[in-house]
C-alpha cells in the first residue's frame, strides 16, 4: 500500500516542497462547480497567494481520461483534489493506480467520496489505509443539525500532540456539519489518523436504518472508531486527506458560519495537505568534541560529544523557512545506536534556534550511528543518520593507576610482603 512503502525522508529538499504548487481539481460534473464554488475559490486563492496554478477538469465529459499527470518522466501536477466520487479512470489508468503512483512519488491528494462512490474511489482510499463503510450515510440521532436531520454536528476533533499542526483553534471552536459515508482507520496504522471522528452515539445504519449486527461493522463503524475525515502522511512525507462527505465542502454548509466551522476546518485541512503548514526540513547534522569543538572521524569511549542540527518550519505567511519551535510537536530526540540504542536524549535549542544535545560516548567500542527519527503526528517526518566509529583507549591513554585495579595492586604487595616475611622466618629462626 501507499503508506507502507518507501524510505523515511528527513531532508525535505529532496522532494517537491515548492509552495508554487500546480493543483489538479477533478469535479464530478459542472453542477459541482456551482455547488462547491467557495471551496474551489479557496483553492484558487491559495494558489494566487503562494504561487502555482489550479487546473479544474470535469470528469463526466471524459475530461478525466484526457488528463496527463506525468510527461517525460516528470509530474505535471503537485497536488490532486478529487471531487469526483464516481470517477473510475484518471490519466489513462485506473483511479486507484493513478492516486497510488502520485502519492508514492511524494505528492499530495484530497480524496472525497459519497454514497454513490465507485469501487476505484474505495480502493484508492484503502491503499492509503482508510476503509469506507459499505453501509449508508452516517447517523447520529443525538447530534443532528436543526435544519436537516440527515446532517450531523461533529465535534470530536483531533487532539493531543501534533493537533495544532493540523487544526487551528478557530477550526475546533464550532462543530463541523457533515453528511456522508463513514470510514475506519486502523489504530495500528502509524501513518493514518482522524482529524474528525464520530461521537459515541454515531453509527453506520443498514438499509432499514438499524444498527448492523455484523461484528466487523460494530468494531469499525460505530462511535469514536468512525472516522469522518481521515489524514495520512506517508513515509515519503506525501499527505492525503480522505472524507466521505461532499456536503461538508458545499456552499450550503460553508454559508452556515454562525453554527459551524466547515469553511475554516476545510481550509486548515487543505492547507495541511497542500504543504502550506506544518512542513519541516532538517539539515546540518554535525557532531564534535564538547571540550575542543573539534570534529573527528573516530571518537574514543567516554568522550564528551556535542550533536547539533537545524530544523526549520515553512511559514506560508512570510514565504520563508523559520526556526522550528518543538513545543507544539513534542521534543526531538537523538540516539546513539549500534544495532540497539545505547543512548537517547532530547535536543535543546540555543539562541539561534539550533538544536543541540550533549552526550557521553558509551564504554563500548564499535561502529555507532547518531540517529534522529522524529515522527510527530501532523508534522513532516525527519530521519537522519550519521555514522560515528568509537574506539577503545590506546595502551598509553589509560591512567597510571586505575581505581578498579586497586585490589590487584594490593594482592601483589601482600604477596611480596609475605615472601619477605617467610624468607626472614626461614633464615633467622631456629
Amino acid at each position: 500500500s501507499v503508506v507502507a512503502g518507501g524510505d523515511d525522508v528527513g531532508d525535505l529538499s529532496a522532494i517537491s516542497v515548492g509552495q508554487a504548487r500546480n493543483t489538479l481539481v477533478l469535479v464530478e460534473s459542472e453542477g459541482v462547480l456551482e455547488s462547491h464554488s467557495k471551496f474551489l475559490e479557496m483553492i484558487r486563492g491559495n494558489a494566487a497567494k503562494y504561487g502555482g496554478e489550479v487546473d479544474v477538469r470535469v470528469a463526466w465529459d471524459g475530461g478525466a481520461k484526457e488528463i496527463v499527470l506525468s510527461k517525460w518522466g516528470r509530474w505535471v501536477y503537485d497536488s490532486l483534489v478529487l471531487l469526483a466520487p464516481e470517477a473510475e479512470r484518471l490519466g489513462g489508468q485506473s483511479l486507484s493506480a493513478a492516486v497510488a503512483d502520485f502519492v508514492e512519488a511524494g505528492h499530495s491528494a484530497v480524496l472525497v467520496g459519497s454514497e454513490s462512490m465507485s469501487d476505484e474511489t474505495r480502493k484508492a482510499a484503502a491503499n492509503c489505509g482508510v476503509q469506507f463503510s459499505d453501509a449508508s450515510r452516517v447517523a447520529d440521532p443525538f447530534h443532528t443539525a436543526a435544519f436537516d436531520s440527515e446532517v450531523i454536528e461533529a465535534s470530536n476533533f483531533l487532539s493531543g500532540a501534533g493537533a495544532k499542526g493540523v487544526l487551528s483553534a478557530r477550526a475546533t471552536a464550532r462543530p463541523v456539519l457533515w453528511r456522508g459515508v463513514g470510514a475506519h482507520v486502523a489504530p495500528s496504522n502509524p501513518l493514518a489518523f482522524s482529524a474528525l471522528r464520530g461521537s459515541a452515539t454515531a453509527f453506520c445504519p443498514t438499509a432499514k436504518g438499524a444498527l448492523s449486527k455484523k461484528k466487523t461493522n460494530l468494531v469499525k463503524f460505530t462511535g469514536t472508531d468512525l472516522s469522518l475525515v481521515s489524514l495520512v502522511q506517508a513515509r515519503n512525507n506525501a499527505r492525503v486527506a480522505v472524507t466521505g462527505s461532499m456536503a461538508m465542502l458545499s456552499d450550503e454548509l460553508f454559508a452556515k458560519e454562525d453554527v459551524s466551522s466547515n469553511k475554516i476546518f476545510a481550509e486548515d485541512v487543505t492547507s495541511w495537505v497542500l504543504g502550506y503548514k506544518s512542513l519541516l526540513r532538517s539539515h546540518g547534522l554535525a557532531h564534535r568534541l564538547t571540550e575542543s569543538g573539534e570534529t573527528q572521524d573516530v571518537y574514543r569511549i567516554k568522550d564528551g560529544l556535542s550533536v547539533s542540527m537545524r530544523v526549520e518550519e515553512w511559514s506560508a505567511a512570510q514565504q520563508r523557512w523559520l526556526p522550528h519551535k518543538p513545543a507544539a510537536s513534542g521534543p526531538i530526540q537523538v540516539e546513539l545506536t549500534m544495532l540497539d540504542p545505547h543512548l537517547r536524549t532530547n535536543f535543546k535549542t540555543d539562541k539561534e534556534g539550533t538544536f543541540v544535545a550533549d552526550v557521553t560516548a558509551p564504554d563500548v567500542y564499535g561502529v555507532f550511528k547518531f540517529v534522529v527519527d522524529y515522527k510527530s503526528r501532523g508534522y513532516s517526518f525527519i530521519h537522519l543518520e550519521e555514522q560515528v566509529p568509537i574506539r577503545p583507549f590506546r595502551h598509553d591513554e589509560y591512567e597510571r593507576f586505575i581505581t578498579a585495579a586497586y585490589p590487584y595492586y594490593a594482592s601483589i604487595l601482600s604477596t611480596m610482603a609475605a615472601f619477605f616475611i617467610f624468607g626472614f622466618a626461614i633464615l633467622y629462626t631456629k
